[in-house]
């Protein structure tokens, strides 16, 4: 599932730093919700004829999941999104059917430009044997795809497919209906399903009626959506819970600085994998309450786990200990932010870092990782860069000099 675009009011907020992800595929750049489900209520079908490779599609049919859906409803950041955003409240949408998968992006940016919430692209052949899996972070699309994109209530739909034709320059076959309250709020629990990490190594939603692999040794790590970002489906969150998982051994017993933590998934994780204890520092305030209560759900103990409002700037917000002489050092130090911040922070972490520790740094392209190593080599040795569609995961030791 291919899914672009947000929905309204505070939903908007609620999807915008928790991508969409499921089994059967993910957008690098997902960021709201999934329809499979939604009913095919009010439906109206206008047509014209194809042309450029866009055809006509039909819907899919309901499933109401009540349990999933009163787990959802009773988080708190669910429950205020749902409540500013309507949750009664119809939404419209536009379906397409079998379009190329080549011309995916072009309508689903039109739609976007055009007004559309959302707009989810999914695998044509779903649910038969030509179905073909496309995984998180996979560039490639499926040969043949379904598009739906929704709609604010009342929206002139006939218009707005009216407009994306003669900016595309095609004819585009379209089926209209309106999906009910309670199906979208069923769109948003699809979009946070599940998300295989690595090996052994899953992102589970807090409503979700079970973890995704059980099997002796696996990690299940435990998030609440929402407003903070890091929900395993973007290849740098994926890079660095990897590399956590595979150095593990670094800071077993010791502790873990992580440097702008959003969801806090991976103090989380490093604390599941065995740290005894991690910090997290982030500048936005929401994303400090998200991790705490994400730390909960891992059934993880509040004296391991310490969160501080910084940037690591001067006079940007309390730095946690650990950077002056005779304080105690961490023994790993993530970092998943931008590339800025990446380079202009070194010398904090190197402060931070013991000797011998490890450093772990993403949201670095990977054309920007000469600029990184650069910057990390007068502190650390060993560099070495690992890559996943074009995102990058640097790592080193601490000199001990």
């Amino acid at each position: 599932m291919l899914v672009r675009g947000f929905l309204s009011g505070a939903l908007h907020r609620l999807a915008r730093a928790a991508p969409a992800s499921c089994r059967r595929g993910v957008s690098p750049a997902a960021s709201c919700a999934k329809s499979r489900r939604a009913s095919r209520t009010a439906a109206t079908a206008e047509r014209t004829s194809p042309g450029r490779g866009f055809r006509g599609l039909s819907g899919t049919s309901a499933r109401r999941e009540s349990t999933r859906l009163e787990r959802f409803r009773a988080r708190p950041i669910a429950a205020a999104a749902l409540e500013a955003a309507g949750a009664n409240d119809a939404v419209d949408c536009v379906r397409i059917t079998r379009l190329e998968g080549s011309d995916v992006g072009a309508l689903s940016d039109v739609l976007l430009s055009l007004g559309s919430t959302c707009c989810t692209v999914e695998d044509a052949d779903l649910g038969t044997d030509a179905e073909r899996e496309v995984y998180a972070g996979d560039a490639k699309v499926w040969h043949s795809c379904d598009v739906t994109a929704m709609f604010a209530p009342e929206t002139d739909i006939d218009a707005v497919m009216s407009d994306a034709m003669d900016i595309l320059c095609a004819k585009i076959l379209y089926d209209k209906e309106t999906i009910p309250g309670d199906d979208w709020v069923n769109v948003v629990l699809d979009s946070f399903a599940p998300t295989k990490v690595a090996e052994g190594l899953w992102i589970v939603p807090a409503w979700t009626e079970q973890t995704e692999d059980e099997r002796e040794g696996c990690l299940n790590v435990v998030l609440e959506p929402g407003l903070a970002f890091g929900t395993g489906e973007h290849p740098t969150t994926r890079l660095c819970l990897s590399w956590l998982k595979k150095n593990a051994d670094a800071f077993k017993d010791g502790a873990v600085l992580d440097f702008g933590t959003g969801s806090g998934v991976l103090a989380i994780g490093a604390l599941l994998m065995g740290a005894a204890r991690a910090c997290g520092v982030d500048m936005e305030a929401q994303s400090v309450d998200a991790a705490a209560r994400n730390a909960a759900l891992n059934g993880v103990e509040a004296n391991r786990f310490s969160l501080f409002l910084a940037d690591g700037s001067e006079g940007g917000g309390a730095l946690p200990p650990g950077r002056d002489a005779g304080e105690e050092k961490f023994d790993a130090v993530v970092a998943n932010i931008l590339v800025g911040p990446v380079l202009s922070l070194a010398p904090l972490f190197a402060r931070y870092c013991a000797p011998g520790g490890r450093v772990c740094l993403s949201g670095v392209l990977t054309t920007q990782t000469p600029d990184v190593l650069a910057a990390y080599e007068p502190f650390f040795e060993d560099m070495t860069v690992r890559e996943e569609n074009g995102w990058a995961v640097v790592d080193g030791t601490r000199l001990r000099n």
